[in-house]
């Protein structure tokens, strides 16, 4: 009976290190997870780091980014995750591609082990004095930052 109660206490305690790695160690979090877990200050950065995109990329008439056969972007311009030119934090998130439009960037984060998600910054269409910052993952749109502007 000793012994039973031995490796059960072992088994406990290797199960809450576990757990513990699992909290305290970031590697383990998925991007998304470590995408919302910032603060506000970080969020706004974000946001001012895709506006400066869009002065720096502005989409012509030309440009346009095909999605799929049936689906195609218009005054759209499809940048690499690891353009040089992308401001450092938009770099750090590891996208693989970015759409920029004149009212939006789309910041598309493949999969780690679990799914991949979205970063969208844009004008509201309702209020276009109003500018949104929005995590997309598995269909869930979350905003972590908002923006009104004259």
């Amino acid at each position: 009976m000793r012994t039973f109660r031995i490796i059960c206490g072992l088994a406990v305690g290797v199960i809450l290190l576990c757990g513990l790695a699992y909290l305290l160690v970031p590697g383990f979090h998925s991007r998304y997870l470590r995408f919302m877990g910032k603060d506000a200050a970080y969020y706004t950065e974000v946001a001012h780091a895709c506006d400066s995109i869009m002065v720096q990329h502005p989409p012509s008439s030309t440009d346009f980014v095909t999605l799929y056969a049936h689906m195609v972007l218009p005054y759209t311009l499809k940048l690499s995750g690891s353009d040089p030119s992308l401001p450092k934090i938009i770099r750090a998130l590891h996208a693989d591609h970015i759409l920029v439009s004149t009212n939006r960037v789309f910041i598309d984060i493949p999969p780690e082990r679990m799914g991949g998600f979205g970063v969208i910054w844009e004008r509201d269409e309702m209020r276009t004095n109003y500018w949104t910052l929005q995590s997309n993952g598995d269909g869930l749109v979350k905003t972590v930052y908002e923006e009104s502007r004259p």
